[in-house]
């Protein structure tokens, strides 16, 4: 049986949630009593992903302990990768992680640790040609330009009504495998393989929040509180 496998991009600075991140990873960062990190492992977990896989880098020895010390004793086979003081991107961490023998599937889910979001991870069938898939939701005042735009289900780079990447995305392993390069973004990945028009999307509308900022953090609690309430 096909299992579902994820990666949770946990290595970033966390410069702009300064001051919390001076002692803290932000993926530690916690919202309404709970981490960004533990936010999205069970989401993933939720949705039938059986294998995670996290990544880290600042103060990676904090994530490490964070997921010893609550999902040791759990089934899920969750695995930690230190990728170093020198920054490899976020395509290049993916490398990383490939090149390690991590990932048995030949396609997963991508997802960034400092997002919160109600998206259920489900299998998704690429056609053969298809080396990727993303999900953009509508533009956050963050972002008002956004990124991207779909054709159907084919995404593009136009001057057509853009949507924001969300962090979340589906992977075959050929994405990274035909790539010469091994230390660069996920960003100038996607934009190399849209061109090429090999890239899928869909919009998701539900709840979503990039929690990068202070202000943003702030804009979660507040979101987090009103469902509370509700």
């Amino acid at each position: 049986m096909i299992e579902m496998t994820a990666i949770v991009l946990a290595a970033g600075k966390g410069e702009r949630l300064r001051p919390l991140t001076a002692l803290t990873p932000k993926p530690l960062i916690a919202v309404s009593g709970q981490n960004l990190l533990e936010r999205n492992i069970n989401r993933l977990i939720e949705s039938g992903v059986k294998k995670i896989i996290v990544n880290g880098s600042r103060m990676g020895d904090q994530i490490e302990s964070f997921l010893r010390d609550h999902y040791e004793q759990s089934r899920m086979n969750i695995e930690y990768i230190n990728e170093g003081k020198e920054p490899l991107g976020t395509a290049g961490a993916i490398f990383n992680i490939i090149d390690e023998g991590l990932i048995n599937e030949d396609h997963f889910w991508v997802v960034n640790a400092d997002i919160m979001t109600g998206f259920s991870f489900n299998k998704i069938q690429l056609n053969p040609e298809t080396l990727g898939h993303i999900v953009l939701v509508p533009n956050p005042r963050h972002n008002s330009s956004g990124d991207f735009c779909l054709e159907g289900d084919r995404v593009t780079i136009s001057t057509d009504e853009r949507y924001t990447f969300s962090g979340i995305s589906y992977f075959s392993k050929r994405c990274f495998t035909q790539s010469s390069q091994r230390y660069f973004s996920l960003a100038e990945l996607l934009h190399e393989h849209i061109k090429k028009r090999v890239i899928t999307g869909e919009l998701f509308e539900g709840d979503w929040l990039d929690v990068g900022t202070m202000r943003r953090l702030v804009e979660a609690e507040k979101k987090l509180a009103e469902k509370r309430n509700e």
